[in-house]
């Protein structure tokens, strides 16, 4: 059985296809994975032969991107092996989906070796053997990686993540798999003892916000006992509707007074169309108020929840 390491990470906050075999690596190069829990943090790690199940928000944006910087822990340099599996929300991570560097790679040196971040024979991520994340960036360092940056890696992953609400990473280390072609128990303890170090891990958005939520306050300065008026509006630019649509708004700091909206939506929110609400807030005493962001929760046409906030809004009483 393989165990399983589940953690969650809140967003924050992060991780092709040449045909060259991961036994082909000279540099230092499955299945049963024993079940443990890892901290909520930025820093993962992944002990020899087991697998880490991350969660992580997707930004709701157009283009989402996994984005990790990874390496295999060792004590110093030691060349790299296909050394990491990666799924997100059960799918495989394959080669195409490297968007920051190309797929194959040289180190440098008298004799240059060139090799793939991706094998097809192991389904599996190239990683280096370092006990840092500056050792093969290091033009001084014979072997150094001569293309792209050798430990940061980003993927598109646009198409198979749900936006907005927590997305399943999961992070397998293939070391079992890899000490299994050696013989030598040098080189066995040496696979046995490289944990992968990922630091960090997240996913990232670009593009057009394809559903939103803005707040704004009219007018942003005023004298006490006068009001100012809050505007909620919520933009669709996804394909279909959204529906199931619920706001909730941060509650009406001390120093003034007004109802925040918390509530839902009578009706959908048409593809390309906006809904707007408004309240008013009145100042009670002088100072620098922010009001918080709103939340709005709503189902997008295939049946998916998703998440997105607002920004903030500060008034000024004077």
């Amino acid at each position: 059985m393989k165990q399983v390491i589940v953690s969650c990470l809140l967003a924050i906050m992060l991780v092709s296809a040449a045909l060259i075999a991961g036994c082909a690596d000279e540099k230092r190069s499955t299945p049963t994975i024993p079940v443990t829990t890892a901290p909520p943090t930025q820093k993962v790690t992944v002990p020899y032969g087991e697998e880490l199940k991350v969660s992580l928000d997707a930004p709701v944006t157009s283009e989402v991107y996994l984005t990790m910087t990874a390496r295999a822990n060792s004590r110093e340099l030691g060349g790299g092996r296909s050394f990491m599996r990666l799924k997100v929300n059960g799918k495989d991570i394959l080669a195409q989906r490297l968007v920051n560097k190309k797929l194959n790679f040289t180190y440098g040196g008298e004799k240059p070796f060139r090799t793939t971040y991706y094998s097809t024979n192991m389904s599996a991520w190239y990683l280096f053997f370092s006990p840092d994340f500056a050792g093969y960036e290091n033009p001084e360092q014979a072997d150094h990686i001569l293309e792209g940056n050798a430990y940061v890696y980003k993927f598109d992953v646009s198409d198979i993540v749900n936006k907005g609400v927590p997305n399943e990473i999961l992070i397998e280390n293939i070391g079992d798999e890899v000490a299994a072609q050696y013989t030598n128990p040098g080189d066995i303890e040496f696979y046995k003892s490289a944990s992968i170090i990922i630091d960090p891990i997240r996913l990232e958005g670009k593009g057009t916000e394809v559903v939103q939520i803005t707040k704004e306050a009219t007018p942003t300065r005023i004298i006490v006992g006068k009001k100012s008026v809050v505007t909620l509006t919520v933009k669709n630019d996804l394909p279909g509707s959204i529906s199931d649509v619920e706001i909730t708004d941060a509650g009406i700091p001390s120093g003034l007074s007004g109802k925040a909206v918390i509530g839902k939506l009578d009706k959908p929110v048409a593809p390309g169309g906006t809904y707007t609400t408004t309240y008013e807030v009145t100042a009670e005493k002088t100072g620098t108020y922010t009001l918080g962001s709103a939340v709005m929760t709503f189902a997008d046409a295939t049946g998916n929840y998703q998440k997105q906030e607002s920004g903030t809004v500060t008034i000024t009483v004077i």
